[in-house]
């Protein structure tokens, strides 16, 4: 399907610009794209959502983390360490004091964003190898 210019109609054989015109954003080729006043740029194309299998990895060379099962304990040391309440910490990273009581008591494990966010703010590490795991489990 070729596109054509919303203004004088031709066929658009070049790259296509996105220019406010009367206050409508219209896409046209490039010899009316001067009648314009604003020049909006081409939003880029979306890239496909593709669906994989669990346990299906797009790179294999690239390992796998896990959160530490341990998390609770040190998550809750750390914080200390740094004289902060639950309270505080909470607002300092945005979530609410009941999360990291959930957390150090270990009703609740943290995803990878909040993980993320203790981390950074604790200077702390929570995601070990996935490998690691499996060979302490197999102990």
């Amino acid at each position: 399907m070729a596109l054509t210019c919303e203004v004088c109609g031709r066929t658009i054989t070049t790259t296509p610009s996105r220019v406010i015109i009367d206050g409508a954003v219209l896409l046209v080729c490039q010899s009316c794209s001067g009648r314009g006043t604003t020049v909006v740029p081409t939003p880029p194309k979306p890239r496909p959502f593709i669906v994989r299998p669990p346990g299906v990895r797009e790179n294999l060379d690239e390992p796998e983390f896990e959160i530490d099962p341990d998390y609770y304990i040190i998550v809750r040391q750390a914080r200390e360490r740094m004289n902060l309440t639950q309270e505080a910490l909470g607002r300092a990273i945005n979530e609410k004091p009941s999360v990291i009581s959930h957390v150090e008591s270990k009703k609740l494990k943290p995803d990878p964003i909040l993980a993320r966010k203790l981390m950074h703010h604790l200077k702390i590490s929570l995601f070990v190898l996935e490998s690691e795991l499996e060979s302490s489990r197999g102990r």
